[in-house]
């Protein structure tokens, strides 16, 4: 057995290590520098900037009568066109564009849902799984509700160019639908803003300067994105176009 001599130098090897790390602290770990880094490319934003323009347009328009109803349905046609170049941009465009990294975030959505409640910036390149999910969704439901939209017959003098193209029972379906469907839209316009409000307020991760100034955010080493030419993107939009154009033009029943 120790003697009660040995066990009071143990103590007293102890407390002289102990008051010497006190003394001398290790150094904490050095934070990972970050680096500013261009994720959102020009075709990107520009659609970010069209979809919020013309999604005001067409509240105003049907919503509230503070616009004309013809702008409803021109506004309608513009839209449907940016919805289309995004989605084609989201098959060919940049990496933070693509819909292949945005699926695969998916399947870290349930190890960062702990995130959303912490105070700390994850400075995420491009979109973290949640703003994955919800761009998706809000995505999928415009093309619905423009798709939906073109073949809408009302009483009215205005009606989508395909209305003759399906019976009247299903024109009418679809009528409901595109009218039913706004609302989730909205609650999902609503939640993406109060996300990207939370992420500065409580984070101090702006994600609202970037995609309406240059698209560069300050990510983590090693996060390097390919950037897609402009003019790819002028291809893209100019195969949309002439899909909307022969919808328009040739989709009415003369």
């Amino acid at each position: 057995m120790n003697s009660p001599r040995h066990r009071q130098r143990s103590k007293a090897r102890r407390h002289r290590s102990s008051r010497a790390a006190a003394d001398n602290p290790q150094p904490p770990e050095p934070e990972i520098a970050l680096q500013i880094r261009q994720v959102w490319d020009l075709p990107t934003r520009l659609s970010h900037w069209a979809i919020v323009t013309l999604l005001l347009i067409q509240l105003m328009s049907s919503q509230f009568p503070l616009l004309p109803t013809t702008w409803h349905l021109w506004a309608g046609y513009l839209l449907l066109l940016v919805v289309l170049f995004r989605t084609g941009w989201g098959l060919v465009g940049s990496d933070s564009a693509r819909f292949g990294p945005m699926l695969s975030s998916l399947r870290g959505l349930p190890a960062y849902l702990p995130l959303l409640f912490s105070n700390r910036p994850t400075h995420w390149p491009g979109h973290n799984p949640v703003g994955a999910l919800s761009s998706l969704l809000l995505l999928a439901l415009l093309l619905i509700s423009c798709v939906s939209g073109l073949f809408v017959e009302t009483w009215a003098e205005y009606r989508g160019p395909l209305a003759e193209r399906v019976s009247r029972s299903t024109s009418l379906w679809l009528a409901d639908l595109h009218s039913v469907i706004r609302w989730p839209i909205y609650g999902l316009v609503l939640i993406h803003i109060g996300a990207v409000s939370g992420y500065l307020l409580f984070k101090g991760e702006d994600r609202i300067g970037p995609i309406f100034g240059n698209g560069r955010i300050a990510v983590r080493p090693g996060n390097d994105l390919q950037q897609q030419s402009t003019r790819r993107a002028m291809v893209v939009l100019t195969l949309c176009l002439a899909l909307l154009l022969t919808i328009v033009v040739f989709g009415p029943i003369a």
